[in-house]
């Protein structure tokens, strides 16, 4: 409360600085709240998965090869990748590739070629049958099948449980646009496959709760701030 005793003009100087005052709180949350909002906007946009990049789809209005593959259940084609190298010193061409969103696929073996990768190697059409040869830590399978000039690698992801099936040469003339006949010969099937990971799991805030925490922090420093400012006036 003011002393009675003050002059109506020094009564109004106190009024106006404490008026000016609140407004510079009122500024001080408004960029504090702008602050909260954009660092969970921005961790939004940090989690978020990034999208595939280097692949196209298996299926347009043109071509379908995505079902050449029986018991597979994605399909990419690499836009970059015409070799499926592997070498022990080097990464597997596949994880510079990044099939499926993935870079640490492991090399099983070639389909028709080493022990237990049974079925046909090459051609048109065959089967593979990897039944003898799957573990139980396999998380993801897939099949990359490999052509000559003018292709690229077209691997197909297996679904759970599926260790054999039938294959069609995914390299058709429509989904490649190379020149001669319209299916080119499959020169060799890869199998790669990742492992399961068991890491223990953290639980991360939801962008709501992030929001209601920073809130909170934002509230407490403004009204200690006032408090401040009422005690200095």
């Amino acid at each position: 409360m003011m002393n009675p005793q003050l002059s109506l003009r020094h009564r109004r100087k106190i009024i106006n600085l404490k008026f000016n005052k609140d407004i510079t709180t009122m500024k001080l949350f408004h960029k504090l709240a702008a602050v909260t909002a954009t660092t969970v906007l921005g961790f939004g946009v940090i989690s978020a998965p990034a999208s595939a990049a280097g692949f196209r789809s298996c299926s347009t209005g043109s071509y379908d090869i995505s079902d050449n593959v029986t018991g597979a259940s994605n399909c990419d084609i690499s836009n970059d990748f015409s070799q499926d190298f592997v070498s022990p010193n080097k990464p597997l061409t596949v994880n510079e590739a990044g099939f499926f969103g993935n870079t640490d696929w492991m090399f099983g073996g070639k389909i028709g070629s080493n022990s237990g990768y049974n079925g046909t190697s090459g051609g048109q059409s065959g089967s593979w049958d990897i039944s003898n040869v799957i573990q139980n830590t396999w998380d993801d399978v897939m099949l990359v099948f490999k052509s000559g000039r003018g292709t690229q690698l077209v691997g197909y992801q297996l679904d759970d449980g599926i260790n054999s099936g039938t294959w069609e040469s995914p390299f058709e003339k429509a989904a490649f646009n190379f020149k001669g006949k319209n299916i080119k010969d499959v020169s060799h099937i890869s199998v790669y496959y990742r492992e399961e990971e068991e890491t223990p799991k953290r639980s991360i805030p939801e962008p709501t709760s992030m929001l209601g925490l920073l809130g909170i922090g934002v509230f407490g420093t403004v009204s200690t701030l006032k408090r401040k400012q009422e005690q200095e006036a």
